[in-house]
């Protein structure tokens, strides 16, 4: 009665009729004597609806349910109150012994409401889920693009359509009724829950989950979207994102590749431009010492011999480097199979090698374990550059100490190998250090390329020759101990080959002389532009030895004034100077009719700065710091006089008077690191040593030049840092330019060196790098001494 009851209030009160429900609690009253009240009372305890006088009958303390009972009553699925309803009592045991049936129901109907929930359970658990999905949504299901999963509220999976089984490896129709985190799911994050499991959880859409599934050797990757169906389970969509991951990380993968590929090009361009520049350095700057007869030591006029070898050769292997780097990249690397004196490869390279180590103050030896045959069959011209960049990398590496080359015979009779090793006592490398060196355009780090320098390329180079010739080449190696590079090649057939063991004083090379231009030049008239005072006092001087007649201009429009006033048969034109530059003063000539050569003087070398200057009008292009030669050329050229060559003479020791009339070309400077193989003088400029300048210092003419340059150099540097504090990048740049050109020009090359990154930062507007290099300068500064008059024997 009272569940009926409850029915019809929940039914009443969701409509708000309790006027109707009052009607019914008291016809119900009036019909049932056994009943002495009825009443709805809200959730707040407050009466709303009564019958009979239920406020005296209703004891809300009373537990006897037999008189008294209420029923919970419901509005839109919430608690809106309770029906109670006050019982006549009919004595007894809970009212029961007065009617014998109620007996059997208080036992029979709880035991088969048990019995009946243990087999409503059993009997739902045996239901094919498969009939929740009717046959024609199947079908039409399958036909999605993406994959489906329809999961109960338990988990358990309704329906898998074909593309999600098929992606898996699953059969759809065995895996319905199978729970769906049971299925050996991946996730990216350490989390254990799974997508639909959170979204039951929390109610609510979850979208762009990832989830891995392992399927034939493949992980097949899926974008994860679930939705909740309320009170049914979820509908969960996988969209195979496998071939996007798998190119992006590919796409990721060739990114990296390329930037790094990038970068060790960039790497090897500057390296290559430092590795070009510093041997040309060495050669043009102490030939032309030799060639003026400025150094007239013996041993160091040789000890100059040697250098210039020694660079030369540097030269010559790195362009061959270059070379073969192309033609292994083409897979067109040719070699020789011709008879070989391998004893006298060895020999001619450590003899070429052993300048740069005498230059270090270490040693190089070379030494034969046994007999080896008088020849072999192979390339002498790719063994010799093999072991010239085996050799030349131990000499670089290697501080203290000494280089070693053992040979030996090895392999068998069958198969003969020579084994050659190349043992230094250098700073050494890591295991991981070593597995990269044999990468194109790789050094062990960069440190190692800042330090060192070098390209890269030719221990890579250096491997793949050795097994061009039948071998190989390894290293082992222990950091701070040294490094050892084994070669193996193959010597052909040696059954008939004399076996010899040769000594190293049984191999020995010579020098050859060189010639010189001989200055001599007619009166001509040179008008020479230049804002660098030091450029235009040293340029003077060559212009004076070589019998010239000259003025001088510090800027454009002074130029182009002395050129309207004077008759100049050339005018030597610096390009980048203030109040106005050399492109500008040369247009402005040419527009006013002047048809005398112009010559551009300009720090830029590269092709398309020649093409300025040619657009902007002149007739001829030299860098700076300026060859000498060039220049006295490029003047003699347009007087129509030609040059003589004169062979150069075996000097004598002590001081020479006819050395005065013939300066000395300048090194230029580098625009990488300085490599071990330049000058005594730059060497000790990248240690601690006094920095003096190249030029010849006895002659009162040029050390008054590099005195005037030096003084004026702490006023420049204020300027510099005044430029840095104000952020002003163009003076910046500006007084960087000036200060490579002149320090270069005035023979401190270590100073150009460091001016040109200067200016180089300047115009990247990298302000930070700027002050450290300012203090670089300043202490390079702090080291340059310049001799005193008295020490000055000779004078212009």
């Amino acid at each position: 009665l009272c569940e009926s009851l409850a029915i019809s209030g929940t039914a009443m009160a969701s409509s708000g009729s309790f006027d109707d429900l009052q009607v019914t609690l008291e016809s119900i009253i009036g019909r049932d004597n056994n009943i002495n009240s009825m009443g709805l009372r809200s959730a707040d305890g407050d009466l709303i609806v009564s019958a009979g006088e239920h406020e005296k009958h209703w004891d809300p303390d009373s537990t006897n349910a037999a008189q008294q009972m209420k029923v919970p009553i419901f509005r839109k699925d919430e608690r809106f109150g309770e029906l109670e309803v006050s019982f006549v009592g009919t004595g007894g045991l809970l009212g029961l012994n007065h009617w014998a049936p109620a007996w059997l129901l208080v036992v029979l109907i709880p035991a088969c409401l048990i019995q009946f929930s243990f087999f409503m359970r059993k009997t739902l658990d045996s239901l094919d889920p498969n009939g929740a999905v009717p046959d024609h949504v199947r079908g039409a299901l399958d036909t999605l693009t993406v994959g489906l999963l329809l999961i109960d509220i338990r988990d358990r999976i309704l329906f898998a359509n074909r593309l999600l089984a098929e992606s898996i490896g699953i059969d759809p129709h065995d895996a319905v009724g199978q729970k769906a985190g049971s299925l050996e799911w991946i996730q990216d994050s350490d989390c254990d829950e799974l997508p639909w499991q959170e979204s039951l959880r929390k109610e609510e859409m979850i979208h762009g989950r990832i989830l891995h599934f392992d399927h034939s050797g493949r992980r097949i990757t899926f974008s994860v979207n679930c939705t909740p169906i309320l009170g049914q389970g979820l509908m969960v969509t996988f969209e195979d994102i496998t071939l996007f991951e798998e190119n992006k990380i590919e796409l990721a993968k060739a990114r990296d590749e390329a930037e790094r590929a990038s970068q060790s090009k960039s790497a090897f361009l500057a390296n290559m431009s430092h590795e070009i520049r510093t041997p040309m350095n060495a050669i043009l700057g102490f030939t032309e010492v030799l060639r003026r007869n400025i150094e007239r030591n013996e041993s160091k006029r040789q000890r100059h011999l040697n250098t210039i070898h020694s660079s030369g050769t540097h030269l010559l292997n790195l362009i061959n480097d270059i070379l073969d780097l192309s033609k292994i990249e083409a897979e067109r690397l040719e070699v020789e199979s011709i008879p070989c004196a391998v004893h006298r490869v060895i020999a001619d390279v450590a003899t070429v090698m052993k300048v740069r180590a005498d230059e270090k103050n270490i040693s190089l030896d070379y030494q034969f374990d046994g007999a080896i045959p008088e020849t072999i069959t192979s390339d002498p011209a790719r063994l010799r550059q093999v072991l010239t960049n085996l050799v030349g990398n131990a000499i670089k590496f290697t501080e203290q100490g000494g280089v070693r080359i053992i040979t030996r015979l090895a392999g068998t009779d069958k198969h003969p190998q020579l084994v050659i090793q190349v043992v230094d006592t250098g700073i050494g490398m890591s295991p991981e250090q070593a597995a990269k060196i044999f990468d194109p355009f790789s050094q062990a780090d960069a440190s190692v390329t800042r330090r060192f320098g070098g390209t890269g390329l030719g221990l890579s180079i250096s491997k793949q020759l050795a097994e061009a010739l039948g071998g190989g080449v390894v290293v082992t190696s222990e950091e701070g101990v040294g490094s050892v590079f084994t070669v193996t090649i193959d010597t052909g057939a040696i059954s008939d080959v004399e076996m010899i063991k040769p000594t190293q004083a049984d191999l020995e090379s010579e020098f050859e002389e060189e010639e010189h231009l001989e200055i001599s030049l007619p009166e001509m008239r040179v008008l020479l532009v230049d804002d660098g005072e030091e450029n235009r006092d040293l340029m003077s001087v060559i212009l004076e030895e070589a019998g010239t007649e000259f003025a001088t201009a510090e800027n454009g429009l002074e130029a182009v004034q002395l050129a309207t006033e004077r008759e100049w048969d050339v005018i030597l034109m610096d390009m980048q100077m203030p109040v106005m530059d050399g492109y500008t003063a040369t247009r402005k000539l040419r527009e006013q009719g002047y048809d005398k050569p112009i010559i551009a003087l300009t720090a830029h070398a590269m092709e398309q700065a020649e093409q300025e200057c040619l657009d902007a009008g002149c007739s001829g292009f030299l860098t700076k710091p300026i060859d000498f030669d060039r220049l006295i050329v490029t003047l003699a050229e347009i007087a129509g006089i030609e040059v003589s060559a004169a062979s150069q003479q075996p000097p004598t020791k002590g001081n020479d008077d006819s050395a005065e009339n013939n300066p000395p070309a300048m090194i230029e400077p580098d625009n990488g690191e300085l490599d071990m193989n330049e000058s005594e003088t730059i060497e000790n400029a990248l240690g601690g040593d006094p920095i003096t300048s190249t030029l010849p210092m006895q002659k009162e003419r040029f050390r008054k030049i590099v005195s005037q340059f030096v003084d004026r150099l702490d006023e420049r540097f204020d300027a510099m840092d005044r430029a840095l504090a104000q952020g002003d990048a163009t003076q910046l740049v500006e007084l960087g330019h000036w200060l490579k050109g002149a320090s270069g020009n005035c023979g401190f090359a270590v100073v150009a060196e460091t001016a040109l990154k200067l200016e180089q930062s300047g115009q990247d507007g990298d302000l930070e790098s700027v002050a450290d290099i300012l203090s670089e300068l300043r202490t390079l500064r702090s080291r340059i001494t310049v001799p005193e008059p008295a020490s000055a024997t000779a004078s212009l």
